[in-house]
């Protein structure tokens, strides 16, 4: 089954570095992942196919109502400002990751 994880940031540009080294290390561990990222106002529309939303750091102050807004049906969390601005691709994967076997687990 293939996870889908949505990146969320100002204009969709910034994370698109990460996308690409996080779909990498992905990609050399056999991960069966689709990650993507697109701009804050189109969060609530590219998020109705995602299994988890991480946000940039410049987002943080939004996770509360990106969560409202999209109806608690996946989890909503903001990438850590060292691991986003360090691109440490492995780090984010993994929480996204867990974020989405934490949520399987609890229904």
């Amino acid at each position: 089954m293939t996870t889908n994880i949505l990146l969320c940031c100002n204009e969709g540009m910034s994370t698109s570095f990460l996308v690409n080294k996080m779909q990498k290390v992905a990609q050399d561990n056999k991960l069966d992942v689709k990650i993507w990222a697109v701009a804050e106002p189109r969060v609530d529309t590219e998020s109705d196919t995602a299994d988890v939303v991480l946000l940039g750091p410049q987002l943080a102050f939004l996770e509360d109502k990106i969560t409202e807004r999209i109806g608690e049906k996946v989890p909503v969390k903001a990438i850590s400002a060292e691991d986003f601005g360090r691109v440490n691709a492995p780090a984010v994967l993994k929480q996204a990751l867990n974020l989405v076997r934490e949520r399987r687990n609890a229904k």
